[in-house]
């Protein structure tokens, strides 16, 4: 159970009763008393059983049905909950922790239309409650409302600046609607609040890349490398690309190199291919290319950039093989597989195979300036 529904149970506990015990007889009363010191010792069963008794001899009794509300809480039934909840409480009379309790019953039931029209009386009749406004706001989250929703976590934040988890819902909205930089502050003030928080670190320092910050990235993501997450490929590759990126390659590939040669990723393969070309390390690059195409590797992009790196290295008859498996795919990465084809086939004075595979390609690309530009390479001589 979520600690703000814990606190509204024990707040009803010592409240709601009272208002409605009075006015009616025993012994609906008793029956009504008794529920409530059941449920303050955590006897929900039989708190249930004096309220439905009480039920039974006064049908109708809001009291009754909050009280049933209360149990069915207790015991995260959300659904019952929530509809015992609405038969005990008068939206219009009730007071605010009422009213909470039944925005947050309905929101946890996923009954969005209730929780929507709870919250929203209650935050009319009662500004202030801060309650209802986190209610209203985990409405406004599951609805996509980003900019109501950052609106709604301004005001809280205005009150509880200390609390990391407005923050990070802050950075989640201003993301959400076009605010890149407030994103990537909102997420620092949650750092702050919690810097042992490996998940909001995280978060941060993804941001601060992707929103072209690599010195930020890499100085969030460092407390979060040592000893190296060898398990976490997800971190390990965000501070990888980090200080990589921030200037420090070297670094990045002395972390990869941590996680034994069996254990690691496709990703985390090709980002060493990637790191080992940044290097001026065209060997490195080779031989984790070609381990990945022994694997199956079938993406053109990796068959091409293989290929590539065969070419340079003279290893024409592999580029060649690799080039014409890229092409069988699909997408940009196949269309580039066959020009560059057509140009080793040109290189290797191979004119007759490099103008068979160029007329083929212009069948299906007539206006690719590329292709019409090495055409006119196989051009005859004036």
């Amino acid at each position: 159970m979520r600690p703000i529904l814990a606190i509204l149970l024990a707040g009803l506990c010592s409240t709601l009763v009272a208002a409605e015990v009075k006015p009616v007889p025993s012994p609906v009363a008793d029956l009504l008393t008794s529920g409530q010191t059941h449920l303050r010792l955590g006897r929900a069963a039989e708190a249930e059983s004096d309220f439905r008794a009480a039920l039974d001899l006064q049908p109708g009794l809001r009291v009754a049905h909050l009280g049933i509300a209360q149990c069915e809480a207790a015991r995260e039934d959300w659904q019952k909950a929530s509809r015992s909840a609405a038969a005990g409480i008068e939206l219009t009379t009730a007071d605010a922790a009422q009213l909470a309790f039944l925005a947050s019953v309905a929101e946890r039931a996923g009954d969005w239309r209730l929780a929507t029209l709870a919250a929203q009386h209650g935050i009319l009749r009662f500004p202030d409650d801060d309650r209802l406004r986190r209610t209203e706001l985990a409405v406004l989250v599951h609805a996509g409302r980003a900019e109501d929703a950052r609106q709604a976590l301004l005001a809280l934040l205005a009150r509880s600046p200390g609390d990391a988890g407005l923050w990070r819902h802050l950075a989640w909205a201003a993301q959400e609607s076009g605010r890149g930089d407030e994103s990537i502050a909102a997420l620092e003030a949650a750092v702050l609040l919690q810097p042992e928080d490996v998940l909001v670190r995280q978060h941060l320092a993804g941001a601060q890349l992707a929103g072209g910050l690599p010195q930020a990235a890499a100085r969030t993501v460092l407390p979060l490398m040592d000893p190296v997450p060898v398990t976490d490929d997800a971190l390990l590759m965000l501070g990888c690309r980090a200080v990589a990126e921030a200037g420090d390659p070297a670094l990045a590939r002395r972390w990869l190199s941590a996680v034994p040669e069996a254990a690691r990723s496709r990703a985390q393969r090709l980002l060493a291919a990637r790191l080992a070309v940044q290097a001026g390390d065209d060997a490195a690059a080779t031989a984790v290319l070609d381990a990945l195409v022994a694997a199956g590797e079938s993406e053109a992009s990796v068959l091409v950039w293989a290929a590539a790196m065969a070419e340079r290295t003279g290893q024409t008859a592999r580029a060649e093989m690799l080039y014409l498996r890229a092409a069988q795919g699909t997408g940009p990465a196949a269309v580039t597989a066959e020009l560059r084809l057509v140009a080793l086939f040109i290189r290797l004075g191979r004119r007759d195979e490099a103008g068979q595979t160029l007329s083929g390609y212009l069948l299906r690309h007539p206006d690719d300036h590329q292709a019409q530009a090495l055409r006119a390479q196989l051009a005859p001589a004036p």
